[in-house]
């Protein structure tokens, strides 16, 4: 069995949408973002980072690689469009972009103390993550013009890491609720059964509160 290590609403929400859509079996260890650079989490992640996935053949970090060895090995083309096909290729760009523009904009937004100890810099650095990261969802919310997802006629990889994206715009201005054609993504999401399960289980809403 499986199990994966996470935190409540992170990145690591989207692998748990795919394991709990998928039906498959695994524990679910969610810790307290104050307590990730603690020996117990250390020794699962030395990052200190979310999210990891004990696996039988080891442990897998980073949460787009961990997604497409779930897919590769329990999918069954029911997460994925083919090896090979366009469709695969556009699942990938988004996943990526997700992961190298978008993730980055809003960790630097949360958390800009990381980056400069001046308070002056560190305000200078929040308002440019927040354009970087409205922009982002732009190109999203376009993507999602006409669509029910972001490929293909069905739920993708790609999907779960956008809703987990639209949760945390949220809190930020403008919120996800101000790109017409996210949100509509994101409620649709939302309702999915699995989706409801890992809200429910993360204590994650569709609100800006959480």
């Amino acid at each position: 069995m499986m199990t994966l290590y996470g935190l409540p609403g992170a990145c690591s929400m989207a692998v748990h949408i795919i394991l709990e859509h998928l039906g498959l079996d695994y524990a679910l260890v969610l810790a307290d973002r104050d307590k990730l650079m603690e020996p117990e989490h250390l020794a699962v992640n030395p990052m200190g980072q979310a999210p990891s996935l004990i696996t039988e053949d080891g442990l897998l970090t980073e949460s787009v690689a961990i997604l497409l060895h779930i897919d590769e090995k329990y999918g069954q083309g029911r997460v994925s469009p083919p090896p090979g096909s366009w469709q695969r290729a556009l699942m990938m760009q988004y996943l990526l972009f997700m992961a190298s523009q978008e993730h980055p904009a809003f960790g630097l937004w949360l958390r800009p103390f990381r980056w400069h100890d001046d308070e002056t810099a560190q305000a200078e650095l929040k308002e440019s993550a927040r354009k970087r990261f409205a922009l982002c969802l732009s190109r999203l919310d376009g993507r999602l013009e006409g669509r029910d997802w972001l490929v293909g006629d069905g739920m993708t990889l790609a999907d779960s890491l956008a809703f987990v994206h639209a949760c945390w715009g949220l809190r930020i201005d403008p919120p996800t609720t101000e790109y017409a054609n996210l949100w509509r993504f994101a409620e649709r999401m939302a309702a999915l059964p699995a989706v409801t399960r890992v809200m429910e289980q993360e204590g994650i809403g569709l609100d800006a509160e959480q």
